[in-house]
């Protein structure tokens, strides 16, 4: 019968927790993983609330602009809608659909669309719902209201690599804006 030795492993065993050669590399590769979902993150969670920021600005700027002037033409109209969407540069505007309807409050605080412009969609019919709800503290007989209603999809580099994670492939944005007419209580489109 042969004899085993194994001094030379009881030797290599001891001088395992003091060798300190590829320490380093073997760190390195079980950090890496967590580098790069920190890495993707990152550009995830930037890229979604700089659109969601540029959204914000889209519906805002279009409410404003439209409640300057008490009279509009379609074409003047539909010129504000396609540059206020450009503020989504350098995002794909084509993703962008923009709903403005100036609504007339009835006698029961319901709100109809009196005139509407849309951009990537269908303009609204005249008497149909408002695309957005307006709160009754805001809704007065007789004063106009703009709304703007402003919906994107956003696919990062990283969504469905991180979609296991946030159980989201693609953002969806839907932003609404409310303003007041600001030189008279109505806004016509001529």
């Amino acid at each position: 019968m042969t004899k085993v030795d194994f001094g030379g492993f009881r030797t290599a065993a001891r001088a395992l927790p003091a060798d300190q050669r590829g320490v380093s590399a073997i760190e390195f590769v079980l950090i890496f993983p967590i580098l790069i979902a920190l890495l993707a993150g990152t550009v995830d969670i930037g890229q979604a609330l700089m659109v969601s920021r540029r959204v914000n600005l889209v519906v805002s700027t279009l409410g404003d602009m439209v409640s300057q002037q008490s009279s509009w033409t379609s074409t003047n109209v539909g010129a504000i809608v396609a540059g206020t969407a450009t503020i989504m540069q350098p995002f794909d505007s084509a993703k962008l659909k923009i709903e403005l309807a100036v609504v007339d409050i009835a006698s029961d605080l319901s709100a109809k669309v009196n005139w509407s412009k849309g951009y990537n969609t269908a303009a609204l019919l005249k008497n149909t719902a408002s695309p957005v709800a307006i709160p009754k503290e805001i809704a007065e007989v007789g004063v106009q209201l703009i709304a703007v209603r402003a919906t994107y999809e956003l696919d990062t580099p990283f969504s469905k690599l991180l979609a296991p994670v946030t159980g989201v492939t693609t953002y969806h944005y839907d932003k609404t804006y409310i303003m007041r007419p600001r030189n008279k209580d109505t806004v016509t489109l001529d």
